[in-house]
């Protein structure tokens, strides 16, 4: 289970570098949202300083993120094959789309954002659902 965990954190730093540049191509500019954001939990602070500030919290946070994936896959799996949908544990597989979708969702029902959104979702789901538990076996 400790090489679940530490490979989830290491495919976090993978998914860290990603959702950097997904958020450099949903986020051109100063949106109505993300001014909103800003006024209220970061007032003064200019769009450059936004940006260094989630990309320097992103380092932390997906890190994490895969590291709890590492775990509930570790505790989760049964002796025994259990393939389906390309992975060795497909309820996890489905888990952690269902958390993408979660999380991004919303960004999918944006024209301009729909389809940087929806392969980010998909390569979230493919790293944490699928490479996780192939590498992991």
């Amino acid at each position: 289970m400790t090489s679940a965990v530490i490979l989830g954190a290491a495919l976090g730093m993978l998914v860290n570098s990603l959702f950097v540049g997904w958020v450099a191509l949903a986020q051109k500019g100063l949106t109505p949202e993300l001014e909103a954001v800003r006024r209220r939990f970061f007032p003064g602070a200019t769009l450059t300083a936004l940006m260094l500030g989630l990309t320097g919290a992103s380092l932390l946070f997906w890190p994490l993120v895969g590291a709890l994936y590492g775990l509930v896959y570790g505790l989760w799996r049964a002796p025994g094959p259990q393939f389906g949908l390309g992975s060795p544990l497909w309820p996890f597989s489905l888990l952690v789309l269902g958390t993408g979708l979660g999380m991004f969702g919303r960004f999918l029902f944006r024209p301009a954002t729909r389809w940087t959104t929806a392969a980010w979702v998909g390569l979230y789901a493919a790293i944490f659902g699928w490479l996780l538990p192939w590498f992991v076996e």
